[in-house]
């Protein structure tokens, strides 16, 4: 049963695609488990079995497949359009370069493909690709292979119903090695480049999977932008649903990233250093290799020395801690993830639910007793201690940034504040008659939870909704419906899981105005009691556009807009942070050394496939 809607790591729907496209609605897609693995290992990461790990003589780096329990290797493939069965991440992210990488955690960018841009003008960024690159055929790697990828991007999204003009207005290719982004907004230069060449959410963040003159690609290309209406809808439902490139295609341009597919098994992919990519000196070993194995918790086969490496899954709980070798080594330590209560804000839905009111929304989150969860944290989850803000807890645990001290002025909920809900559950109407609540037409109150039966934060808070005296249905729901029904608007509170790597990471645009907006129905047009920090709102109110708030905070990088944008959230609640926990990869340090920047090594989700890329993942 799903029990969370992280906007990346959630089954995704074809409708999201259409309405958001890659960038926006892609996601890994649960799947089949894989098999048992049957390969030893030597030397720290020198496979020697033949049946996909090479010979004594070669060198692997062994990672633990992300997606085993999900796709089998044999039916991944290159779409990033399509997210059904998607490999795009894993291997994409290995096979294929980028043109720059972004840092949540950081806020800084770093040239890879693209080994310049400038802000020409306030919306206008002007990008240089380096003339060193090459698809896995030999063939140049030209502006136009990037470009495609982004028009057929923006002809998508144009065909879907999202109601908002999307960041980028054009891109066109100047030359061979120069391409100009023209904006629908002027923004900063970092956010521009976040935006656009240095995307990080979906799976266009992973690389440049389309090839300007590969018949396929050219086809859908042209076809896209010469149609419009019913026949444009039919090219885009068809690019959606194919599986074009599969990972082990006989193509052989596939691909311009350090890593080239060599084989792919059952339980296995495995990558063969590509000996042109312009790193490849600096890359000391033959192999990159993803494993899957019966289950999907990486601790067991890295604790046994299966692999050499996990995308996630640590840190692991102090007890387990002494099973692991000697000289593991996290990375990606500045991110984290979040555990979240959901609630429905009713906006633009035909479905009536009482969390449609803001004040009932409040009365809940009063309600709830975040202490009651510390007996039931599992592994290294934390409590998030903070008034709900939309900052990371591991930002507001530094105490570093102006949002500390920000967030004591805002409303902290999670008290069991039983005398405050009451206020605000009478101000709407509602009655308390022998201990139970009554709606304002004088039915019992009731909330409906959809899903989440385990999870912590929604125990705990059906214990302390029933002790306040308000009726609760726990309904659980398979993942079709669960996607359909949070579409819909169709629930009163759900449990969400996401990430949460660095505060501007968190206000995306793609991320918050679009797929946070579409799972809790939040009116995007809001009005914020002011001052902030005060909830009477003795100054009155501010009207926001939270969409264009966040535009006008990354053109101008005005922290204002930034302040009233975590007051929006902490006076509106689509969602409040319940529980937190680092976000980290492991490897073995003993044997493999991974030296890159900071911002990449702990702030780049998948820094482990980065580091090849510039050369930063070596053999000791």
């Amino acid at each position: 049963m799903p029990e969370g809607s992280n906007w990346r790591d959630r089954v995704s729907s074809r409708r999201s695609f259409l309405k958001y496209g890659a960038a926006g609605g892609a996601t890994l897609l649960a799947g089949c488990g894989g098999n048992s693995d049957p390969v030893t290992s030597s030397g720290g990461g020198a496979t020697t079995s033949s049946g996909g790990g090479g010979n004594a003589d070669t060198t692997s780096f062994r990672l633990f497949d992300p997606l085993t329990s999900g796709a089998l290797p044999t039916e991944r493939h290159f779409n990033p359009w399509n997210p059904t069965q998607s490999g795009c991440w894993h291997p994409g992210a290995c096979v294929f370069d980028r043109p720059a990488v972004y840092s949540p955690t950081k806020n800084e960018a770093y040239a890879l493909m693209a080994q310049s841009w400038e802000m020409t003008g306030d919306s206008t960024l002007e990008v240089t690709f380096s003339d060193e690159w090459t698809w896995h055929n030999g063939d140049q790697f030209v502006a136009q292979d990037w470009v495609m990828q982004q028009q057929i991007e923006n002809e998508i999204i144009a065909a879907g119903d999202s109601e908002s003009d999307p960041l980028i207005s054009s891109v066109e290719a100047t030359d061979d090695f120069h391409a100009r982004i023209e904006l629908n907004q002027p923004l900063s230069e970092i956010f521009a480049v976040q935006n656009t060449i240095g995307i990080y959410n979906g799976n266009l963040a992973r690389g440049v999977f389309t090839k300007h003159d590969d018949d396929k690609w050219s086809d859908w290309h042209q076809r896209l932008r010469d149609n419009s209406g019913e026949e444009k809808m039919s090219v885009v439902e068809e690019i959606t649903s194919a599986t074009y490139p599969m990972i082990n295609s006989d193509e052989e341009w596939i691909g311009n990233g350090p890593f080239q597919i060599s084989e792919v098994g059952d339980d296995r992919i495995v990558m063969t250093k590509y000996e042109d990519h312009p790193n490849a000196d600096q890359i000391n070993f033959d192999q990159f290799v993803l494993k899957e194995f019966t289950q999907n918790k990486p601790f067991q086969p890295y604790a046994n020395n299966l692999v050499d490496g996990a995308f996630s899954g640590f840190p692991v709980k102090e007890s387990l801690r002494s099973q692991l070798p000697a000289e593991t080594t996290l990375y990606r330590e500045g991110r984290s993830s979040n555990k979240l209560i959901t609630f429905n804000c009713g906006y633009n839905v035909d479905n009536e639910s009482p969390m449609n009111n803001n004040n009932v929304r409040k009365a809940v989150a009063h309600v709830y007793d975040r202490q009651r969860v510390k007996p039931l944290l599992q592994g290294v989850q934390r409590i998030f201690e903070w008034a709900p803000c939309r900052v990371p807890g591991k930002v507001l645990e530094e105490g570093e940034v102006d949002a500390t001290e920000w967030v004591e002025d805002f409303t902290l909920y999670g008290q069991n504040d039983t005398e405050r809900a009451t206020q605000l559950l009478e101000a709407e109407g509602y009655s308390l008659e022998g201990g139970q609540w009554y709606t304002p037409s004088g039915e019992r109150f009731q909330i409906s939870i959809m899903n989440g039966a385990k999870a912590q934060q929604i125990q705990v808070l059906k214990q302390c909704l029933k002790e306040f005296g308000i009726a609760v249905e726990q309904q659980q729901v398979d993942d079709a419906t669960f996607d359909q029904r949070r579409k819909n608007g169709d629930f009163d509170i759900m449990p969400d899981g996401s990430s949460a790597n660095g505060i501007t990471a968190l206000w995306s645009v793609g991320l918050l105005a679009e797929w946070i907006q579409s799972i809790t129905h939040f009116n995007p047009n809001a009005e914020i009691p002011m001052p902030v920090g005060d909830p009477s709102g003795s100054s009155g109110t501010k009207e926001i556009n939270v969409r264009e708030h966040i535009l006008q905070w990354q053109s101008t990088s005005d922290p204002q807009y930034h302040k009233e944008l975590m007051w929006w959230w902490n006076q509106t609640l689509p969602e409040i942070e319940v529980l937190y926990q680092p976000d980290a990869g492991a490897y073995d340090g003993a044997n493999w050394d991974m030296s890159v920047r900071d911002g990449i090594k702990n702030g780049v989700d998948d820094a482990v496939y980065v580091a090849p890329k510039m050369g930063g993942l070596s053999k000791k």
